[in-house]
């Protein structure tokens, strides 16, 4: 009778195990895959930043837990100029791009930022969402590097940035040592400018600004003060001329892993991250001059140009966008088509914008 109750005891013991291993698996199955999220920016309350969150938040929330995101700041997980190749290879689940940093493998999308037209980060954010509906091959350029798109943002014009003299105008560099983003880099050895051009990654600025081994950089209004420019520059000169757009990418095979739910969930979310996005670095921009300008420890002087030194700098950069079009569409045959098209939509989305006010308006 006791082998007979030891024998029980045994099979129930067994039983127990089992269903507390049942139970197990399904808590590690209901845990959240966490999607690593690589950023060079700095942890700060810039608008781009609080959409992020409010993105990973809602991702979250609306998948009851599903996913969470984990956001490495600081290029702590990937370098900036490594994003496509990191992000690609899966060393980071998703991020952000700068398609400047690999011209060779993102042609197509290199053409969404520009030095001409409109810099207002609503229109051109706006203006490139189109180009996906219209132009195939922008997804097809993410399919060949293995990466989805998720959103894109504009982080508006660029400024011209120093520590002495303001750069009215491309004279004004004198010989001096200067960081250009890629356009404007171009647009020097073409014309040429009298300047020497410092190829650095942007989170490399404040480094080689405190060294001396820039005398100036392509900075843009909003990020001089969470990249910490204005402790070491006085001027920041506003040419108003184009923008940047940086593209936001998840890796394809953690996209094609997650869920049903949880992709449908991603896809909700694109519209009102955009705007989102779009709105956040608009009103940063609007309080970038006066909290320069006034700042209580680093007051920096911004400068807007008038029309006619703003003209200088158009005609200047002008030669920069045909070459970089014409680079692009030896690459890919539509290139000439997108810019276009791309262009033309700025100028619409500028009139809806004029007529009925943002989105949020």
């Amino acid at each position: 009778m006791r082998n007979t109750k030891v024998g029980l005891a045994s099979k129930l013991t067994l039983a127990s195990l089992a269903l507390a291993a049942v139970f197990t698996t399904a808590s590690f199955d209901a845990q959240a895959r966490q999607i690593s999220y690589a950023s060079a920016s700095p942890p700060t309350e810039t608008g781009i930043n609080k959409a992020l969150s409010w993105w990973a938040q809602e991702l979250e929330s609306r998948t009851d837990g599903e996913v969470s995101v984990n956001v490495h700041y600081m290029g702590s997980l990937v370098k900036l100029k490594d994003a496509v190749g990191g992000i690609s290879s899966g060393v980071a689940d998703a991020g952000y791009v700068i398609p400047a940093y690999s011209q060779a493998r993102m042609p197509l999308h290199y053409l969404s930022t520009t030095a001409e037209g409109s810099g207002d980060q609503y229109v051109t954010m706006e203006a490139w969402r189109r180009m996906y509906d219209k132009f195939p091959q922008l997804q097809e350029e993410l399919d060949r590097n293995n990466m989805v798109y998720l959103s894109h943002y504009s982080i508006g014009p660029g400024v011209l940035i120093s520590k002495d003299t303001p750069f009215f105008t491309p004279d004004d560099f004198g010989g001096k040592k200067i960081r250009l983003a890629s356009l404007w880099a171009k647009a020097a050895s073409l014309e040429p400018w009298n300047v020497n051009p410092v190829n650095l990654t942007f989170p490399d600025i404040y480094t080689a600004l405190g060294r001396g081994t820039i005398d100036g950089a392509q900075s843009y209004l909003n990020y001089v003060i969470p990249y910490r420019h204005h402790e070491i520059v006085n001027h920041v000169v506003e040419p108003s001329l184009g923008q940047q757009t940086n593209i936001v990418v998840m890796n394809k095979r953690v996209y094609e892993n997650l869920s049903q739910k949880t992709r449908a969930v991603i896809e909700e979310l694109k519209g009102e991250w955009l705007v989102r996005q779009a709105r956040g670095d608009i009103e940063d921009n609007l309080n970038a001059r006066e909290e320069l300008e006034n700042h209580p420890e680093y007051p920096t002087k911004v400068h807007q140009l008038n029309e006619e030194q703003r003209k200088v700098w158009a005609e200047a950069v002008k030669g920069s966008a045909r070459d970089n079009l014409e680079q692009t569409a030896k690459r890919n045959s539509i290139a000439k088509e997108l810019y276009g098209a791309y262009l033309e939509e700025i100028n619409i989305v500028a009139k809806e914008v004029e007529q009925n006010g943002y989105p949020w308006e």
